[in-house]
């Protein structure tokens, strides 16, 4: 029996609201807007057959343009506010795709915006091990492992640190070596891939994603510090240059 091929759509959402760093999807990064190195980014990849770009602002669109992207995808106010979810704009955009007749993917990448500093060979290694175990998992998000351990963190309560790991005040324990606790790792914004049939059934990665370890840094902006940094990866060789 021939394997059907498994079709990726790429989906950059850039939304225009943010609050830390006022309009930071357009803000410049060695000369280009920071919106376009995940387009490029999508565009080098050859295992990526449709990039779409969505946004609430028509300006960001015309700036989108001038990068090619297949599918200019005018988001709704609604879904783009700090309170709309990942899945309340991937269904709006799945809703877009069947409105105008277009092919469903089987899977959607996406890359977004504010992670500027990107390297294809793990774009195309996510997407390659994805697809070959694609019946073994919902999702796929890129990840990388924290300098400490989460288990050693705090919140406050009462005045008072209370270990995140018990609830509990009394954090002796937490000044055991980091060698005796888990590794841990956070999103770093570099590729999350979602299968289109999540969003028929109401979710978005599901139970059972698989958590692609990177090596390299990716920045991921949310604050003026952080594009103070990406402006200083960016000029390394091995990142995706615009």
């Amino acid at each position: 029996m021939i394997k059907k091929k498994l079709t990726v759509f790429a989906i950059i959402p850039a939304r225009s609201g943010s609050k830390n760093v006022k309009n930071k999807n357009i803000i410049k990064i060695s000369g280009a807007p920071m919106l376009a190195y995940s387009i490029v980014a999508a565009r080098k990849s050859k295992l990526i057959d449709k990039i779409i770009f969505s946004s609430d602002s028509k300006k960001y669109l015309k700036i989108a343009k001038r990068y090619k992207p297949d599918i200019l995808h005018l988001r709704s106010k609604k879904n783009s506010t700090s309170k709309a979810t990942d899945y309340d704009f991937l269904r709006e955009i799945y809703s877009y795709l069947k409105k105008i007749n277009s092919l469903l993917p089987d899977i959607f990448v996406l890359l977004r915006p504010n992670t500027p500093t990107r390297i294809v060979r793990d774009i195309n290694n996510s997407i390659n091990f994805f697809k070959k175990n694609y019946n073994k998992f919902s999702a796929l998000r890129s990840v990388s492992q924290m300098s400490e351990t989460s288990y050693k963190t705090f919140y406050i309560k009462n005045n008072k640190l209370c270990s995140v790991m018990n609830n509990s005040y009394n954090i002796d324990r937490l000044n055991l070596p980091k060698e005796k606790f888990k590794k841990t790792y956070y999103g770093n914004g570099c590729i999350d891939i979602i299968k289109c049939s999540n969003l028929k059934k109401g979710i978005t990665h599901g139970n059972k994603v698989y958590g692609y370890i990177t090596k390299n840094i990716y920045v991921d902006v949310d604050y003026i510090n952080d594009i103070k940094l990406a402006k200083y990866f960016i000029k390394d060789k091995k990142y995706i240059s615009v």
